[in-house]
């Protein structure tokens, strides 16, 4: 197949105008790649399987487009080829839609997702001002183009048409053309994403690869709402890209705080996806807007599920833990608490108990149970309903009991008021920490036991037994 395409790519090089190239590249390579796309699956597409494990020979196809084929030396593809590849996907799907849309009989489009989605699932769109060319003469035809009377005399909307004309050489280098078939393709794996199994592959490419180049990255609202309420692993991939949403592009979600709150869980701390989990964890809380309830509910229960999860998450969720006092001062008596002074937020909660008011009379009531050896924080309760701020982190003098000597010098830095502006470190796993201290160098006033000797005595009570 990567001869094949070699020898239809070589016949577009002999192309003069954008006219030929395009029926060239419609005769000769576009077969090539919607045949690819059609082969039937090797295996289903699983959560804990690659798609590339799914269809190889796409796989292997995805590679040889990311060199320049023709080349003696292993350079990048051109930025013009892919445009051919998005442009000749798009048309496929979009007949196979028409298709399938016609006879009704109801045949499974999940092979050609499945194959569209490797194909593509590492190329973003071009820097076009940086574009770079296979076929130069494009560039030449664009300029006479622009040049010509009836460009010059073309009104903004007139020009935009020109751009999105698939027929017109402006296309290649124009941003609304490249967005079409970008969306065109990723909203079909998007649409398909359940049928074909693809849920987690595509979540994980979701923030980075295809929202921020989508048309309008808001058509993915539902479809990410959608998975971030359905909890588990899809839950925390979708949370990425229901925060750029957010962050980005104005989109409201109420419940935000709320979804992520459920998703602090020990299940979550074990998986092999919790640095995701843990990278938006910190950015969602770095708000000073984040009202105190909401931080104290946080960190009540990271410093509980700490309690409980793998080790290595010791390394980000004390630092966290920290970050986060120091960014929410409200949230210091839950570590200097002294007295039975209750703290009353200002930001919300309590307000069913009748105001200002009656939220100070229950943080009061919460206070006082807490001094007479009840807790407070209701871990089970809703975020606005945790009372975590009216509780104290007594995680932390669990902790200071850890096995991992690094853990007590972590919680002994609670008792420094000093900001700490280390990096927090998210990737912190067994193997990483076993590799570092078996790597470390030693101190000849601290080398490990790696010998002993036996008791010389001749009172056999004097021996320990275990």
């Amino acid at each position: 197949m990567e001869a094949q395409l070699r020898s239809a790519l070589a016949a577009c090089d002999r192309c003069k105008t954008y006219a030929e190239l395009c029926s060239t590249f419609d005769k000769k390579a576009a077969p090539i790649i919607e045949h690819a796309l059609q082969l039937p699956l090797i295996k289903a597409p699983r959560d804990h399987t690659t798609p590339d494990e799914c269809s190889p020979d796409v796989a292997e196809l995805r590679d040889a487009l990311s060199i320049h084929l023709g080349a003696e030396d292993a350079t990048p593809a051109e930025d013009d080829v892919w445009f051919f590849v998005f442009r000749a996907v798009s048309n496929l799907a979009e007949r196979q839609q028409r298709k399938r849309s016609r006879d009704k009989d109801g045949t499974s489009l999940s092979a050609l997702v499945t194959n569209a989605f490797v194909l593509l699932c590492s190329r973003t769109l071009p820097q076009l001002d940086q574009m770079q060319l296979r076929w130069r003469f494009l560039k030449q035809e664009r300029a006479k183009v622009e040049a010509s009377d009836a460009y010059v005399h073309s009104n903004a909307a007139e020009r935009r048409k020109l751009q999105l004309n698939p027929s017109n050489v402006l296309s290649v280098f124009s941003e609304k053309a490249h967005k079409h078939y970008f969306t065109s393709v990723w909203m079909l794996c998007v649409e398909k994403a359940g049928e074909a199994a693809l849920h987690v592959h595509l979540l994980h490419r979701l923030g980075s690869v295809v929202l921020p180049h989508l048309t309008n990255p808001l058509v993915l609202a539902d479809y990410l709402t959608g998975c971030f309420s359905s909890g588990g692993i899809i839950s925390i991939l979708a949370l990425q890209g229901l925060f750029l949403l957010m962050l980005d592009h104005g989109l409201e979600y109420p419940n935000y705080y709320e979804q992520l709150y459920s998703l602090l869980t020990a299940d979550a701390f074990a998986s092999r996806h919790r640095y995701e989990l843990f990278r938006l964890l910190d950015l969602s809380m770095t708000s000073l807007r984040v009202p105190s309830y909401i931080a104290a509910s946080v960190i009540k229960r990271v410093a509980r599920v700490s309690l409980m999860a793998p080790a290595p998450t010791l390394y980000f969720t004390l630092p966290f833990l920290r970050k986060v006092l120091q960014v929410h001062p409200n949230c210091l008596a839950l570590i200097h608490r002294s007295s039975r002074e209750a703290v009353v937020p200002d930001d919300g909660e309590g307000g069913a108990e009748g105001g200002a008011e009656g939220a100070k009379a229950q943080a009061m009531r919460d206070t006082a149970a807490l001094f007479d050896g009840e807790e407070p924080f209701d871990d089970s309760a809703k975020l606005s309903d945790s009372h975590a701020l009216h509780s104290t982190l007594w995680e932390l003098t669990a902790l200071e009991r850890h096995f991992m000597p690094v853990v007590p010098l972590m919680v002994s830095a609670f008792a420094s008021a000093a900001e700490d502006k280390t990096p927090l470190r998210y990737e912190k796993s067994y193997a990483r920490l076993f590799t570092a201290e078996v790597t470390r160098p030693l101190h000849e006033k601290h080398l490990p036991t790696v010998a002993y000797e036996t008791p010389t005595t001749e009172d056999p009570t004097d021996i320990l037994t275990l």
